[in-house]
């Protein structure tokens, strides 16, 4: 695998922290249980893998709370920023805390085995996330989607204030083993051609989740970037739930390797565009407190 980057300021921007259970206990009403998967373990992870920055999202089994995506932000507010999970009715307060302490974006989790029984009748669930969007927007935050690409039409859907960028995650989770996923791509490319539209190139091991072979993305993942290539960004998806068949993260990370055309569009998508999406300082090859790196790819 060849040498692609040694720059400061590589980005993960997609992990989740859970745990420790008995400090942060998970929400009643999760559908589903991940393993106990603190903050220490992940920041294990972006040591071995030279990633200095990354972008935490608010795991699903913790609901509207908090806490444990707060503590792991504060271990170094300089390079961690959050994307959080709130309720439609959420005070003004609570969002400028979240503000303050590293939160970036809001997400709409909207992926039917993840919804359990709080589904909306669609109308009124774009009603409500426009709403929603409106008031964040003057925090200066984005909007997350996490959709079925079934539901990609949601996405089309919604209103964006101006100035707002919407991402898609993990590619709107396409099925590379799925025939009906070729229309599915189309319609996911046609959203992209919207300026203020953007998208997560993570969750390859979702998109082949059912192949053998995580190459089964590599279609897929270079369509995306093809698309809008300084509209894409990138994530571990660590721990990885929900998931029969695991891969490990020398494998998601050298999938880039084989996805990615050219060294600007690795560096614009795991250093610059992400920089520019949550607020990063400006990171470059040169900076004193740049780390030299053996290559992103691998250690």
């Amino acid at each position: 695998m060849r040498r692609m980057l040694a720059a400061f300021g590589v980005c993960d921007c997609h992990s989740h922290v859970y745990g420790p259970f008995d400090e942060f206990p998970l929400a009643k009403t999760r559908t589903f249980t991940p393993p106990e998967a603190p903050i220490e373990s992940l920041a294990a992870v972006w040591r071995r893998h030279g990633i200095d920055r990354a972008v935490l999202i608010q795991g699903n089994a913790y609901g509207t709370d908090h806490a444990a995506l707060v503590r792991a932000i504060a271990r170094e507010p300089e390079r961690r920023r959050g994307v959080a999970t709130v309720a439609w009715d959420v005070t003004d307060e609570d969002l400028a805390f979240l503000d303050r302490v590293g939160v970036r974006a809001v997400r709409f989790n909207w992926v039917k085995h993840l919804l359990g029984k709080s589904t909306l009748p669609r109308k009124a669930l774009i009603a409500k996330a426009i709403g929603l969007m409106e008031r964040v927007n003057l925090l200066g935050w984005h909007a997350e989607v996490h959709v079925d690409a079934e539901d990609l039409d949601l996405v089309g859907r919604l209103s964006v204030p101006s100035g707002m960028v919407l991402v898609v995650d993990h590619m709107a989770r396409l099925d590379a083993a799925r025939e009906q996923s070729r229309p599915l791509l189309s319609r996911l490319l046609k959203l992209l051609e919207r300026e203020r539209i953007w998208v997560k190139i993570s969750g390859a091991d979702r998109v082949a989740a059912e192949c053998e072979s995580l190459a089964s993305a590599v279609p897929i993942l270079k369509s995306v970037i093809r698309q809008a290539p300084q509209r894409c960004v990138w994530g571990l998806d660590w721990p990885h739930v929900n998931l029969a068949r695991k891969r490990n993260e020398v494998e998601l990370i050298g999938l880039l390797d084989s996805v990615v055309p050219d060294e600007a569009t690795l560096r614009s998508i795991l250093i610059d565009t992400p920089a520019r999406l949550y607020g990063f300082a400006a990171a470059g090859a040169n900076l004193a407190t740049a780390v030299a790196h053996e290559g992103v790819i691998t250690r």
